[in-house]
């Protein structure tokens, strides 16, 4: 979206369902200001921000204003205020524009999925390791799709938007399943990512966000997978949550495992190769060395 307030008006006017009572550029949010309205889900606005000195920041408000929707944004805003990790977003400041809460976050861009063996494992392990951190303080993230990972300037991958996270305990009591808020079908989570259990009124543990994760990796080897990625893809995506891994955790060893496995293969390869060029060399020089010796000694030289 554009940046002049009249460029703003004529995308609202597009559209007024999905803008409406959106905060217009300009506004005040706290020490920011409003430039551009990014987006809007569930119960929550994102808007592209400035600071007082006019940097790039992130402004994520509440929309709605029901106590459940409440009590997803607190407890998003809990979560980045008491679980540090590098890959998560940077929260700067926090509080209320009237009766709307918001949190001001570091400004941070789209990030396009990498292809190709290495980088999607790296991409993976640096994606497992946030949703590990996020695991071991007893959360479930249960929304993680590519428009939840964006990226800094220097392209380091970062887990965004907690606010369908859960306490797994909380989680597994209490059953996810479709329901109607007014006349919206809600759901937990967002189709060809989130578990089948998600949908179907079963409980759901840390194995929700493998599948996640796992649908991250078919999506970066865009259905092409090699056949070393295909077993853990598999067990990754299993509809049975009891087949999968159990954690993202296991899921980082089982990647882990595999690219040991795959360089000892490239190294072996690599070593069995200068094995025979070093074979192939020394060869050469022996018959180099044949070929230059005379025919036959010197006649001075004979006995």
């Amino acid at each position: 979206m554009n940046d002049s307030a009249d460029d703003w008006l004529q995308e609202r006017q597009k559209d007024d369902l999905q803008v409406d009572g959106a905060l217009l550029p300009g506004t005040a949010v706290g020490a920011c200001r409003i430039v551009a309205l990014l987006g809007r889900g569930g119960f929550a606005e994102v808007y592209r921000g400035e600071d007082a000195d006019g940097r790039p920041v992130a402004i994520k408000i509440l929309h709605r204003l029901d106590d459940r929707s409440r009590a997803r944004f607190e407890q998003e805003t809990r979560i980045l205020l008491q679980i540090r990790h590098p890959n998560f977003p940077r929260m700067l400041s926090f509080g209320s524009c009237g009766e709307r809460p918001y949190v001001v976050m570091e400004f941070l861009r789209g990030l396009e999925l990498p292809h190709g063996d290495r980088p999607v494992a790296d991409f993976l392990l640096t994606l497992i390791s946030a949703v590990d951190e996020l695991h071991r303080h007893g959360y479930v993230h249960r929304d993680i799709k590519p428009a939840n990972v964006l990226a800094r300037d220097d392209g380091e991958p970062v887990l965004i938007d907690f606010g369908l996270a859960c306490p797994v305990s909380k989680a597994l009591r209490e059953k996810n399943a479709l329901s109607v808020d007014g006349d919206r079908r809600m759901t937990v989570g967002t189709p060809g990512y989130s578990a089948p259990e998600q949908f179907s009124g079963q409980a759901t543990g840390c194995e929700a966000d493998v599948h996640a994760l796992g649908a991250l990796i078919r999506d970066c080897l865009r259905g092409r997978e090699p056949k070393c990625w295909q077993k853990i893809l598999l067990k990754a995506t299993n509809s049975n949550p009891d087949v999968r891994y159990p954690t993202a955790r296991d899921l980082g060893r089982a990647i882990r495992r595999r690219h040991a496995w795959r360089n000892g293969l490239i190294l072996a390869a690599g070593a069995a190769l200068l094995a025979v060029a070093s074979l192939v060399v020394a060869e050469f020089v022996q018959s180099a060395r044949v070929e230059s010796m005379p025919k036959e000694l010197p006649r001075s030289d004979r006995i």
